[in-house]
């Protein structure tokens, strides 16, 4: 399956032939050289490439472009291939919030709990 072809935000038009051979030559090196050469390609050939690269590839070139520090463009080529962006740190920052609060929770139970125990207790032992 490949990206859809959005055709509303088409500058510059490049023949079938020229973006296939365009992409050819891109799909040639590896994975993190070729989120490199999105960064310095003009927006419009990067554009055509993708467009014409199958939508898992376009995420994995997405998301290195994250981790490489260009999160910035990987959602600007997203959005205009009307992909979802990835948001990775996004996911894991919401995991991680949810394990917080879930220590937290945990904590106030067994607070509350032993705060129950040694209430009991004390009525129990104590004189009145």
């Amino acid at each position: 399956m490949t990206v859809m072809n959005n055709t509303f935000d088409n500058t510059a038009t490049f023949s079938t032939s020229e973006i296939v051979a365009a992409r050819n030559a891109f799909l040639q090196y590896e994975l993190t050289r070729q989120a490199e050469l999105l960064t310095v390609m003009p927006i419009e050939e990067s554009m055509g490439v993708l467009r014409h690269c199958s939508v898992a590839h376009v995420q994995h070139l997405l998301d290195i472009l994250g981790e490489q520090g260009h999160q910035r463009q990987a959602d600007e080529y997203a959005h205009r291939l009307g992909v979802i962006p990835p948001r990775t740190n996004l996911l894991l920052h919401m995991m991680e919030t949810l394990r917080a609060h879930r220590k937290v929770v945990t904590i106030m139970s067994l607070v509350i709990s032993t705060m129950g125990v040694v209430g009991y207790l004390s009525f129990l032992f104590l004189p009145s």
